[in-house]
This record gives structure tokens, C-alpha cells and sequence, in this order.
């Protein structure tokens, strides 16, 4: 998602780092000497170590957003745009994973138990994601294509599935972890099939 600029750059590789070692070590010395330049260079374009990692979250859930949320508009409403966010996101944790870390993985725990601005930030954009699940869910009830079911407990359970394909997948190194994981969302949606249950392919 670089454009070019300086500050594009900086962010690119700060949210690269933060991925493999969390927010809280990134420093601004750290990226002067990651990018070339002087600690006066990188600071001119952020301030302050929280406003960098505010913007790193900010650059973070716009990446997120354009890869993995976006490309499903294209498909129908409901659950077939459920499935294809999953598909999507199982092949961008693939990609993302094991030889770069994985970002949100990282921050989701590193500001579970913090207070403060950047843990506020985090938690927005998890919030964000999560009820962009449900309204999916909500969305496929209301189509016929699931049972009557808690939406909120639904997009819980998928998440749950994201997150343990994702950590087996960089903790452990199983290759397969993520597909099980998506494997595991697929039983569950056609638990709740309902008489418009969509063929769900991907």
C-alpha cells in the first residue's frame, strides 16, 4: 500500500516490524535505522512513538481492509460473502504469515491486557471486523440461506476458527492449520443451512 513518499515507506516497514515483534518495540531509533535516516527524520513525520503506532494500526486496518474485505463485495450478500472473506483471508494469512508475521495476531495480544490510546485503536478495529461478521450473518438469516441463530455468537465462533488456524499456523508451523480452520467454518455454516443455503466453493 506504498505510494512512494517517505512517511508511505516508514509505515510499510514499521508495520512490517510490529508484526514480527509487536508495537511496543518499535522505536523511533529502531526505524532511523531500518530506513537510512536520522531519528530527527522519522520523528518529523510522526511526533511521538504513540502517534507511529497509532498510524502503523491506521495503515494496518486500510491493508486489511483493501485485501481482505474488499474483493468479497463482488460476491452476493449473506453468507456466499461470509465465505468469501474466509476463503480470502485463509489465503492472505498464508501469505502473510510465517516469514513476516502476522500483525494483528501480534497486536491482539500484545494490548489485550494494556490501557491507553493504541490499545483503544486495537480494539475499534477488532470491534470493526467483528460486527462486519455478524451483519453478514444477519444479513444470510434474513435471506433464508441460515437457520435463526445469535449472530454474534456465530461471528464469534468464526473468529475463534480464524484465530486458532492462524496461531497453529505461525506458532507451530502447520501448513494445514488454516485450512482446518476454514474447514471447521464451513461444518459450521451448514449446521445452520437454511433453504436458500447458497453452494459455497473457494
Amino acid at each position: 500500500m506504498t505510494n512512494g513518499t517517505t512517511k508511505a515507506r516508514i509505515l510499510d516497514r514499521a508495520y512490517q516490524l510490529a508484526g514480527l515483534y509487536g508495537l511496543q518495540a518499535l522505536t523511533i531509533g529502531q526505524l532511523a535505522d531500518e530506513m537510512g535516516m536520522s531519528k530527527a527524520g522519522i520523528y518529523g513525520h510522526f511526533g511521538s512513538k504513540e502517534a507511529l503506532q497509532l498510524q502503523v494500526i491506521r495503515y494496518a486496518r486500510a491493508l486489511f481492509w483493501r485485501n481482505v474485505v474488499e474483493p468479497a463485495e463482488a460476491a452476493p450478500d449473506g453468507v456466499p460473502r461470509l465465505w468469501a472473506i474466509t476463503s480470502t483471508l485463509v489465503s492472505y494469512s498464508a501469505d502473510t504469515g510465517l516469514h513476516g508475521g502476522d500483525f494483528w495476531i501480534t497486536v491482539f495480544h500484545e494490548y489485550a491486557s494494556r490501557s491507553g490510546p493504541v490499545r483503544d485503536a486495537v480494539e475499534a478495529t477488532m470491534n470493526e471486523w467483528m460486527r462486519r461478521l455478524e451483519d453478514l450473518v444477519s444479513c444470510g438469516i434474513e435471506l433464508g440461506q441460515l437457520r435463526p441463530c445469535d449472530p454474534v455468537q456465530l461471528a464469534f465462533e468464526i473468529q475463534a476458527l480464524f484465530s486458532a488456524g492462524g496461531q497453529q499456523f505461525r506458532l507451530c508451523h502447520d501448513l494445514k492449520a488454516p485450512e482446518r480452520g476454514k474447514a471447521g467454518i464451513l461444518h459450521r455454516l451448514k449446521q445452520l443451512r437454511g433453504p436458500a443455503f447458497p453452494a459455497l466453493t473457494g
